[in-house]
């Protein structure tokens, strides 16, 4: 056993992304089922099951993001940049085509997959919309969700930690209050929030990881070009 703390600050900063992500989404879920307690049980309902599918697909992306992170994670450390950059654009490529797949799927039968979880008319009504509109928010999922883990995996803490503090919070939460309330969108607003709030996320993220991608790309440049010195030596 050891008391360093700085190997607690260590296991802290890796698992900082995680506990914002779960911490963050309860906190969120909270939120959302108190804003939408006013537009009856249906609504409460409808958003329930949407979040319950919704998360399901979300679970493939999450899967396949965490394949990428033993592999990113030990060729970052040993300085194999071109397997990492290429992993992570498998990875997300991959996990957007899956995803992708899943989601047409639920925009073409909808009313079907509604009714697996709740047969009552009114729920139907209300679910049916919103689950197409969580459709065409999960094509956006797969960059942020794969990002975020793949900062995670390099020991880029904060960058991680923000990205994964977004889908759930920093953009979810103001989102739903603006929409509800701001713009007046009623039970719309809320089945609105979450896909724009994925939205949001992904435009915040593709900035960070181009901007990694292309560190990645100066890092095996000097490599070589150091392993060539040195074998010219």
């Amino acid at each position: 056993m050891t008391f360093r703390l700085s190997l607690y600050l260590d296991v802290f900063k890796a698992g900082l992304p995680s506990l914002l992500r779960q911490g963050l989404a309860s906190i969120s879920g909270g939120i959302l089922n108190n804003i939408t307690k006013p537009f009856g049980d249906a609504a409460v309902a409808a958003i329930s099951v949407v979040n319950r599918y919704s998360n399901f697909i979300m679970c493939v992306g999450l899967g396949i993001g965490q394949g990428l992170q033993p592999v990113a994670a030990y060729n970052y450390a040993v300085k194999q940049y071109p397997r990492v950059r290429q992993g992570t654009i498998f990875t997300i490529a991959f996990s957007t085509i899956v995803v992708a797949i899943l989601s047409t799927v639920t925009l073409f039968i909808p009313e079907a997959i509604v009714r697996i979880f709740n047969q009552d008319e009114e729920v139907l009504r209300l679910g049916v919309p919103a689950l197409r509109f969580a459709a065409i928010s999960l094509y956006f999922t797969p960059v942020s969700v794969v990002s975020s883990m793949l900062f995670q995996s390099v020991r880029k803490s904060l960058v991680a930690s923000i990205l994964s503090a977004l889908r759930s919070g920093l953009a979810f939460i103001p989102t739903i209050f603006i929409l509800v309330y701001g713009m007046n969108l009623a039970f719309t607003g809320v089945a609105l929030s979450q896909p724009v709030s994925d939205i949001l996320t992904c435009l915040i993220t593709i900035p960070f990881l181009i901007l990694f991608l292309r560190e990645l790309r100066l890092k095996e440049t000097s490599l070589k070009e150091t392993t060539n010195q040195t074998k010219l030596d």
